[in-house]
């Protein structure tokens, strides 16, 4: 299953930049000006929206994308033609290299489908919050937290609430949960909590972030043809 993009304005030249970017990595587009299509296109497919500030309804239809539920609601909206709106990620630049490299921050590799799959990692979840590189600091940051923990044994109610917290709060929602249930559940239910974390370190280690540590994944090869001279 590939990414789809919506693209919402008049201004069909920010548009078709944005086209020649993503479809030759396989990204479904949906260019249009009618609020309403664009709403109807709104999924859990659905990896990136770019509004055009200057046309009609655009901070309607960003209003009504992060009213939706999980997963649109955080869909990465990029904004062009004026100021950034309230509740959008980013502006997109007029440069065309800079436009890719603004794009992948909140997508991950143009032609990394597989980490935009629903329901997405926590990883996926908070590139599209933070941006890459935040991302994979706060992923990282757990990880050391989590490491370390583990090492030094966890045997109280207070360090099984904080690796709760911890967890929940960087999207490993079941970990949190058996987390949670460790607090007061004795050293079985710590054993199984600590066999859990273990196995989401592996996951993290050789999982999505490891393909974004030391740059992006499966770099794009940027194919883009200028607008022809008017």
């Amino acid at each position: 299953m590939t990414s789809s993009a919506i693209l919402y304005g008049d201004d069909t030249d920010v548009s078709a930049a944005v086209r020649r970017l993503l479809e030759p990595h396989g990204w479904n587009v949906h260019a249009t000006s009618d609020a309403s299509h664009a709403v109807a296109r709104l999924d859990d497919n659905v990896a990136l929206v770019t509004l055009d500030a200057r046309t009609a309804g655009a901070s309607a239809l960003l209003s009504e994308i992060r009213a939706r539920p999980q997963p649109v609601a955080s869909v990465p909206t990029l904004i062009s033609g004026g100021a950034r709106l309230s509740g959008a990620n980013a502006l997109l630049p007029d440069d065309v290299t800079a436009l890719a490299a603004t794009i992948e921050r909140f997508t991950g590799a143009l032609a990394d489908h597989e980490l935009r799959r629903p329901p997405g990692s926590p990883f996926y979840r908070l590139v599209r919050l933070l941006g890459m590189d935040d991302a994979v600091a706060m992923i990282e940051r757990f990880s050391d937290t989590l490491r370390a923990a583990l090492a030094a044994t966890v045997t109280t109610p207070d360090q099984a609430h904080r690796l709760a917290g911890l967890s929940g709060a960087i999207g490993y929602y079941d970990l949190g949960f058996l987390w949670r249930a460790a607090e007061h559940g004795g050293a079985a239910a710590i054993k199984i909590a600590t066999a859990a974390s273990r196995t989401t370190l592996v996951e993290i280690e050789h999982g999505d972030v490891s393909r974004y540590r030391t740059g992006r994944a499966h770099p794009s090869t940027v194919i883009v043809t200028a607008p022809a001279p008017a």
